[in-house]
């Protein structure tokens, strides 16, 4: 991004913040204000025309006079009841929004859904597993990941959390997957904090991404040719393959950006994990050409068993491949 449009885009924001801090709430005091006045100008006429100066010497009277103004009254009385009018339902719809309640968590999965999206976009591409060609790249990237963990993904996940707090009722099976969910909002959060706090045993819960995913899943996927189109490009390498699973979105037909895959080894040999390695970004690139999605691609050696075996357990569903 250059600089120009880089500033620019900061000028634009500034002058919308210093014009147009908030548009609806100036129009309806504005509103207001000139009702009352238009209604308040005879009253103005009337005391006016009260007054007196008494002194020794001077005695003077102001005599102004004037008929009741019907137009100003009817204008100032629509205005006044206009911004009345305006400001309840300006106020009924922020809290008919901000109290927004579900009956359960599946009636609430369409508006959860679009902010795990975003999350997820920003971590596949400037968190700690985004790709980096060299050590600059990565310094930046990481910098950018810092400012969105704060700037983004934290509100997201309070915006989550709120949902969640207003769902009426859970069935059995949700509500210890919830509550590990609400667990790691509050202990990310706690971490963009104070960098030294560790979340490492409140990782995000993946089992609740699959729940969210069942709820707002399609009648149909694409499972098969995933399946079909994996075990035709890994029968290419020589890298004994134990395992693979597809994971995620894409068992309930709702991958809009990637499909995640997890593929296990039984190489322990590290000349052929690194050979796999550099197979395995191969493999994004054709997924990519082929179905215009990217392959989110975990891989585990014969080393990584017990890593392997975590990762797996927790998965909410797996779909497994070869």
């Amino acid at each position: 991004m250059s600089t120009e449009l880089t500033l620019k885009r900061i000028f634009l924001e500034k002058l919308n913040r210093i014009v147009n801090p908030n548009f609806e709430t100036k129009f309806i005091s504005t509103l207001l204000l000139s009702g009352i006045t238009l209604l308040g100008y005879q009253r103005v006429i009337q005391l006016a025309s009260t007054i007196e100066i008494l002194s020794d010497e001077i005695y003077v009277k102001l005599s102004l006079s004037s008929g009741a103004d019907t137009v100003f009254v009817v204008i100032g009385g629509v205005m006044m009841v206009s911004a009345v009018i305006l400001y309840f339902i300006r106020y009924k719809n922020s809290l008919s929004k901000r109290l927004k309640s579900y009956k359960s968590l599946s009636k609430a999965a369409t508006d959860i859904r679009p902010i795990m999206d975003d999350n997820r976009r920003i971590f596949t591409a400037f968190g700690p597993n985004s790709d980096c060609a060299n050590v600059d790249n990565l310094r930046q990237d990481f910098e950018v990941w810092e400012e969105l963990k704060a700037h983004q993904i934290v509100p997201n996940n309070n915006e989550i959390f709120s949902i969640l707090n207003r769902i009426k009722s859970f069935k059995d099976n949700e509500v210890n997957i919830v509550e590990k969910m609400k667990s790691h909002i509050q202990a990310f959060k706690k971490h963009c904090a104070n960098p030294h706090f560790s979340y490492t045993e409140h990782q995000f819960p993946m089992d609740f991404a699959d729940l969210i995913f069942s709820y707002c899943k399609s009648k149909g996927n694409n499972i098969q040719k995933y399946s079909e189109w994996l075990i035709q490009e890994l029968g290419k390498t020589t890298v004994n393959i134990e395992s693979a699973h597809i994971y995620g979105s894409a068992l309930y037909g709702q991958e809009k950006t990637d499909v995640d895959i997890i593929i296990k080894t039984s190489e322990v040999d590290i000349s052929k994990i690194k050979d796999f390695s550099l197979f395995s970004k191969k493999l994004k690139g054709l997924f990519k050409d082929d179905f215009s999605l990217s392959l989110h691609l975990k891989v585990f050696s014969q080393l990584e068993h017990n890593s392997y075996n975590d990762f797996l357990n927790k998965v909410y569903a797996v779909k497994k491949v070869a």
